[in-house]
């Protein structure tokens, strides 16, 4: 061996020794490539958000020459939802549900829990997380084999392989990493809807060992969109970070930003948190979560120990899953109300949360949020005053209009636009447009000219239109913010115009209109009327009251009285549902001339209506004049148009009457109660009623459904079974 050979034999085996180190730094820094928390999903809908899961390792004991599973120390939880026992130096074996035969052969362990959501919902996202503890020995989790899971709808069907996107890790001591891998699961939840979930095949560790003992599961987070359901922000943020400082007190801090708490007062079921934690214990107290500096707690879930391997909702365990342990030894699933007492504000964006031990380890890797979306409720007051006083028209006289109002309600009003249409019989008298008071806007008078300030007067031929954006960030295109119990004043002048020779000026009434957005951006309008007396003579009709209220699900009632009538023949209840277009509910006679006092009432059916519906007054003289009362809006909730399904329970078919508000394509479904489509249909129908058959039934199995029609802007559902 000459010298050259034998120093390039050296640089060899300098080089591998190097990369060997190189390599085992790698490994190291992979192991404990801990994950901060960031936002995965967000958006405002119709809908909400849940997780649900489940243990995959149980205890074993021993007793003599018998072992058994240990359904004690698995559901050993006292009434806080801590225990006496932990699966430290606990002989954990895989939960095996399926078996080794069948659909579930080849599985090392599976488990099952159900998913729950409204019926007729979809899924617009899923995630499968699953973890615990291995031995690196037993899994080399960079190899496919260990990155894969499976999944399968109910409990006997075939699984799917399910690879995972990425996989977080942390190492507990020498030859032990604590993981959590996850994976989009959304177009396979979306396919088979709400119901029971088996997952199974994870990679965990078995047998007896301490330093927080083997464990391991899975959790799927969901948000759900149902079109009956109220609006939500939902919000989604997950990470994966290790609460330890070698058994010592320590605490981390996590600030969650993103958030989109809306506007308005909330009540406690009103917010909704869920959380995913792992290698928590119900046998070790001192561990705690605090948001916003409140500590959170609950029946199952006390202050001290709030990762006590419990799977919770509100503070009740959840017992749809199997095996249905109260203490999942090393897996925390739980959601519960934070509308109140945990400093969760209207128009919050941030949310911070600390994570607390004495001296135990855990791990939070996913964090969900659930806010109801408040509505507005802008009113508006129109007030006309004439510069005589005497509460007439007259010709060439001045007329100042202030409209006023208030968001009642208890979400923001957004994108506020006032508009006023002049009637024929004035003349705006150039900028007198002004603020008296608005969120945001500096008081004072607004030129006339579109699209430089916040107010405009335009003029469309014979359409004659004031129109004013209000709100904070009200700009001279978009309307802003009035918040709940803010309010608003503006003003503007006209002047009467000069009828033709021999007439006299006629009563003067016009209707203003203020638009506005909830949160959800749900437009809502409310109008307002001022009326002025003819120039001869005052109004026919001295109006006190004019209000309409829904007293059951299908009848609104309209009640209106007046203090005093002159030449009253009757009035006609008009309807609409756009605001604009106006046809007659009802006539109802007058009282002629009269000083006395008289109240008037009808009922409407609104069954078939729409959801917004508009009432106004058309007051009619003996000599055929009329005049107009305000606006009036009644809201009213998606109702259930079906009139008739039969036979119920069916065989083959079933036969429905339908009413319908227009002519159009609609789309029949009929699901199952987990909320899986099994039939749909394209139908047409007619405006009115309609009578439908769905046919070819017969292979449905036995048990209970809905059956749906569902357009662009309605949605209605009803039970029907086999």
């Amino acid at each position: 061996m000459n010298f050259s050979t034998s120093r390039k034999r050296l640089y060899n085996q300098l080089f591998q020794i190097s990369f060997f180190f190189l390599l085992l730094s790698l490994v190291a820094f992979h192991a404990n490539a801990q994950r901060g928390y960031s936002l995965i999903y967000s958006e405002n809908l119709k809908g909400g958000s849940t997780m649900f899961g489940n243990t995959l390792l149980h205890i074993e004991s021993t007793k003599g020459k018998n072992t058994y599973i240990d359904t004690i120390k698995m559901n050993g939880n006292k009434a806080n939802g801590n225990s006496s026992y932990g699966n430290d130096n606990e002989n954990m074996v895989n939960v095996d549900f399926d078996g080794n035969i069948g659909p579930g052969a080849g599985t090392r362990n599976s488990s099952s829990s159900n998913l729950i959501m409204p019926v007729g919902a979809t899924v617009k996202f899923a995630r499968l997380y699953w973890g615990g503890r291995i031995k690196n020995s037993d899994f080399n989790l960079s190899q496919e084999a260990n990155r894969t899971v499976k999944i399968r709808k109910g409990i006997v069907n075939a699984y799917t392989d399910i690879k995972a996107l990425g996989i977080d890790q942390s190492v507990i001591s020498s030859g032990f990493t604590q993981y959590q891998a996850y994976a989009d699961i959304t177009a396979f939840l979306n396919q088979n809807g709400g119901g029971t979930y088996t997952v199974g095949n994870v990679p965990l560790s078995t047998g007896s060992i301490g330093d927080g003992g083997n464990h391991g599961g899975w959790t799927i987070v969901v948000v759900y969109e149902s079109p009956l359901d109220q609006y939500n922000s939902i919000r989604v943020y997950d990470g994966f970070q290790m609460v330890y400082s070698g058994g010592s007190a320590h605490t981390t801090s996590v600030t969650l930003t993103g958030l989109n708490v809306p506007s308005g007062t909330m009540s406690p079921g009103d917010a909704k948190m869920g959380v995913m934690a792992w290698e928590g214990d119900a046998n070790l107290t001192g561990d705690f979560l605090k948001i916003n500096g409140i500590l959170l707690s609950n029946a199952t879930n006390a202050e001290n120990n709030p990762w006590n391997g419990t799977i919770t909702n509100n503070g009740v365990h959840v017992t749809t899953k199997n095996p249905n342990y109260t203490n999942n030894m090393g897996l925390d699933i739980d959601m519960f109300d934070v509308g109140t007492g945990y400093g969760i504000k209207p128009n919050d964006h941030t949310v911070s949360l600390v994570f607390g031990t004495e001296a135990d380890q855990y791990y939070p890797g996913l964090f969900t949020f659930s806010i109801k979306m408040k509505d507005p409720s802008l009113t508006i007051k129109k007030m006309v005053q004439d510069a005589s006083g005497n509460n007439q028209a007259e010709a060439g006289e001045v007329l100042t209009y202030t409209l006023s109002g208030r968001n009642v309600g208890v979400g923001n009003a957004n994108n506020i636009i006032l508009i006023d249409t002049l009637p024929s019989t004035v003349t705006y008298i150039p900028n007198t447009m002004k603020v008296i008071h608005a969120p945001g806007v500096t008081p004072g008078f607004k030129t006339d000219a579109v699209g430089d300030d916040i107010a405009d007067y335009i003029s469309n031929g014979a359409i004659k239109t004031i129109k004013f954006r209000l709100g904070q960030g009200a700009s001279a295109t978009s309307g802003g913010v009035i918040a709940e119990g803010e309010s608003y004043e503006v003003q503007f002048q006209v002047l009467v115009k000069t009828p033709p020779v021999g007439n006299v000026v006629p009563s003067i009434l016009n209707i203003a209109r203020v638009l506005s957005q909830s949160d959800a951006a749900e437009i809502f309008m409310n109008d307002a009327t001022a009326s002025l007396s003819p120039e001869a003579a005052p109004l026919p009709v001295s109006l006190m009251k004019f209000t309409a209220n829904l007293i059951s699900t299908t009848k609104a009632q309209i009640d209106w009285s007046t203090s005093m009538e002159i030449n009253n023949s009757h009035f006609i209840v008009e309807r609409s549902t756009d605001g604009k277009m106006f046809t007659k509910v009802a006539k109802v006679s007058g009282h002629g001339t009269t000083s006395l006092a008289h109240s008037y009432s009808i009922t409407d059916d609104v069954a078939n209506v729409g959801n917004v519906i508009y009432y106004r007054l058309r007051q009619v003289d003996i000599d055929g004049r009329s005049n107009f009362s305000n606006i009036i809006v009644v809201k009213i909730a998606k109702q259930n148009q079906i009139a008739s399904v039969s036979p119920n329970p069916f065989t083959s078919y079933v036969n429905v009457n339908l009413e319908w508000s227009k002519d159009e394509i609609i789309t029949a479904r009929i699901l199952n109660v987990q909320g899986k489509e099994v039939v749909t249909k394209k139908l047409q129908v007619v405006k009115g009623n309609n009578n439908l058959k769905l046919d070819d039934l017969s292979n449905l199995p036995s048990g209970s459904y809905f059956i749906q029609f569902i357009s662009a802007t309605e949605r209605m559902t009803q039970k029907i079974s086999k």
